[in-house]
């Protein structure tokens, strides 16, 4: 695939050629909202340059240093899971702790389908009968490493929908929808898309893959994501995603939707 034409990009997700100046100069240009792909998706568009002498000092910093919680003040505490590029452990988790324990204990304690927690009807039975503090942030723990290797083995597939009072709620379908959308990545990056939606299927030899857990407090509630930041090498270019393939708590995140 010939080099990707970055100022073509933002010239075709509607920034201005002053707002690409901009950027180039060094300026994070908010650019406003884009078409979202449906009701329950709220899409921005951001531009930003980062001046690096080395595309490996870009990649250190996107796929082994997320730095997120340096500037987003709602983010707790962060961790990578499976440095290794293993399976991970329970250790892995050693950073995360529930806070507001009373409100969250008992929001576990009584999980149940269409209640405020993103959870499978599996994942709701483990809690039941919990006692302690302790033992809910255990079990926490558990379910997150467990969807952390389903993923990671089968990808969208792995991924359990959540339980609701009527009809679960697909989150793979919800992924699967909104890369879909993703015209300009249709356009660009074809063999990118395809390695979101068929990931780890389709993943080429040179892609380099990182993971990590982010605790943030969305209303005074810890909100629990899982994260797979991916990158594949395109010619002089280094293409990139994030993507929060799991949220196991309270509130909205970017995949906590309530249908």
């Amino acid at each position: 695939m010939g080099e990707i034409k970055f100022d073509q990009i933002l010239r075709e997700s509607g920034f201005s050629q002053s707002a690409i100046d901009e950027v180039k100069a060094g300026k994070l240009h908010n650019g406003g909202n884009l078409d979202a792909s449906s009701e329950k998706e709220l899409s921005v568009k951001l531009a930003f340059h980062i001046k690096a002498a080395k595309i490996d000092n870009v990649k250190t910093l996107f796929l082994d240093s997320p730095a997120k919680k340096e500037y987003d003040p709602t983010v707790d505490s962060i961790g990578m899971i499976a440095t290794d590029g293993g399976d991970g452990c329970l250790s892995d988790f050693d950073g995360l702790k529930l806070s507001n324990s009373s409100v969250m204990d008992k929001l576990y304690k009584k999980a149940a389908p269409g209640s405020d927690l993103n959870l499978s009807k599996v994942e709701i039975a483990k809690f039941k009968g919990l006692k302690s503090h302790e033992d809910i942030e255990t079990c926490l723990k558990s379910v997150l490493l467990a969807r952390f290797r389903s993923y990671k083995k089968s990808g969208l597939a792995g991924m359990a929908p959540y339980a609701r009072s009527k009809k679960d709620f697909s989150v793979s379908d919800e992924v699967k929808r909104m890369v879909e959308a993703g015209k300009l990545l249709h356009k660009h990056a074809p063999r990118f898309q395809k390695l979101l939606l068929e990931y780890p299927n389709s993943a080429p030899s040179d892609m380099e893959e990182s993971f990590f857990w982010v605790n943030s407090t969305i209303d005074e509630k810890p909100t629990i994501a899982l994260v797979h930041r991916m990158g594949v090498r395109m010619a002089e270019n280094f293409t990139r995603a994030a993507k929060v393939v799991s949220s196991a708590a309270a509130e909205l995140e970017t995949l906590k939707i309530k249908d």
